[in-house]
């Protein structure tokens, strides 16, 4: 008697052939696939130069609050702003436009500072003030925070704020 199969096993045979061809075709797709172009790469030129900071910190130095009543410009030729900071110039009696830290630095409270309620602990170099270290001789590394243009409100919390000891650093390139 010859061996037929049964219709269950058709059905096995029917779902592997499917089975087969669907894994060929997507191997055939894999093989197929072509590599992602390059995205161009601006070239390196030779006079790529790693550019080096030094860190300089100091402590125990004179925090004041100052206001500008007048609308003159700070030092800098910039305008004033909340997060501005002014420093001595370079040395007593110096030009006032050669900060002993370069405008534009940033430099960074070890401790935050509450400026109209709001704590802030990096400020930038907009200013000189003090040119001949006569209030904070002692400290050469004071710093005279922005506190607004003058108003009531700013004139209140600036007298608030006081004389305060502060420790911070900044970043200036190699030379």
């Amino acid at each position: 008697m010859p061996k037929h199969a049964f219709p269950g096993d058709w059905n096995r045979i029917i779902a592997y052939a499917i089975s087969v061809v669907i894994i060929l075709v997507a191997l055939w797709f894999i093989s197929e696939k072509k590599p992602l172009s390059e995205v161009p790469q601006k070239p390196l030129t030779e006079t790529a130069e790693t550019e080096w900071y030094v860190k300089f910190s100091v402590k125990d130095q004179k925090s004041t609050a100052y206001l500008n009543y007048s609308g003159v410009l700070p030092s800098s030729g910039g305008r004033y702003y909340i997060g501005g900071v002014a420093v001595h110039p370079i040395y007593p009696g110096a030009d006032p436009r050669q900060p002993i830290i370069p405008y534009g630095t940033m430099i960074y409270l070890e401790e935050p500072v509450k400026v109209h309620g709001r704590e802030m602990s990096a400020f930038k170099v907009i200013d000189t003030g003090d040119i001949y270290y006569g209030r904070y001789g002692s400290t050469p590394y004071w710093i005279d925070i922005y506190w607004g243009s003058g108003d009531y409100y700013s004139n209140r919390s600036a007298t608030d704020f006081g004389i305060q000891t502060v420790n911070y650093y900044w970043y200036e390139p190699w030379r």
